[in-house]
């Protein structure tokens, strides 16, 4: 279990990123989420608790797979400079948007593709990668960890977050309705894509999610990144919620609800039955 300072540093978190939602959102996001799950609150606080101590007035961090993310608004409301980079030219702009109606300065943007980055080797300080790498199919997700450790500066910082197997290996999704309750797809099936675009929700029907074996943990993305393992949070939801989110209300949708999950989820140091691990990786001073 967390320390009682460290769940406190969670609490205080979570109020932060409520308000920071409905500041770039408006006040729709007192609603609709726009992105900020019960999960993503804990993988955003444990980001931020893992950054805050290695990051410093004017230090630039690259965001991968930024989607919509809130995250890098908030980390450039810190006067840190941040380096959105997505596959998505419409993420991009939005991220853009965003930043120049709430900060009145623009965030980097890099339109690419994780698996080649397009920046010189050892350039980069610190890389957040927030529940993305898990969606790239193949072994693209080898070819970006190996091409995060490349980009990362000797002792440079990698955060990253990723859903585990419940299983002894790894599998993957591709169903780009999963984990929207069965009775919904029934009725609203067909209006799901235009809705999830409404909504700027990064999931499209090609979609594809790999679910982490505890082994390919260091097989698909530690090893290639040539990176240690420093430190990490690990995940669990427990049957009430995850029985709440499958049979009754789709995780990602009504802003309170998913504040008030955020704290029925379980972030603690075991690696038992967990479902989703937030990882401190660090790239060794002598490479």
């Amino acid at each position: 279990m967390l320390s009682k300072e460290t769940s406190k540093e969670f609490h205080e978190t979570f109020a932060q990123l409520f308000v920071h939602n409905v500041h770039l959102n408006g006040l729709r996001a007192i609603l609709y989420c726009f992105g900020l799950s019960a999960s993503r609150y804990i993988e955003y606080t444990s980001a931020l608790i893992f950054l805050n101590s290695e990051l410093k007035a004017s230090s630039i961090i690259l965001e991968m797979g930024c989607g919509h993310s809130i995250l890098p608004t908030l980390l450039a409301k810190s006067d840190l400079e941040v380096v959105t980079l997505d596959i998505s030219r419409d993420a991009l702009k939005w991220q853009i948007s965003k930043s120049r109606e709430t900060l009145n300065k623009s965030l980097n943007p890099v339109l690419a593709d994780g698996r080649n980055l397009p920046f010189k080797d050892r350039s980069i300080s610190v890389i957040s990668c927030i529940s993305a790498i898990e969606h790239i199919p193949g072994n693209g997700d080898i070819q970006t960890a190996r091409e995060m450790g490349r980009v990362l500066e000797p002792s440079g910082l990698c955060i990253i977050s990723f859903p585990l197997s419940t299983r002894l290996i790894s599998y993957s999704k591709r169903e780009w309705t999963a984990e929207i309750p069965r009775l919904i797809k029934r009725f609203s099936k067909s209006f799901l894509p235009m809705i999830f675009k409404k909504c700027k929700v990064d999931r499209t029907l090609s979609y594809f999610e790999r679910f982490y074996g505890l082994k390919d943990v260091h097989k698909r993305i530690i090893a290639p990144s040539c990176c240690i393992k420093e430190d990490y949070l690990a995940l669990k939801s427990g049957w009430f919620v995850k029985f709440f989110y499958e049979r009754l209300i789709p995780t990602g949708v009504f802003t309170p609800l998913e504040f008030v999950m955020a704290r029925f989820l379980t972030v603690s140091k075991y690696t038992q039955n967990i479902e989703a691990v937030i990882l401190k990786i660090r790239k060794p001073s002598h490479s």
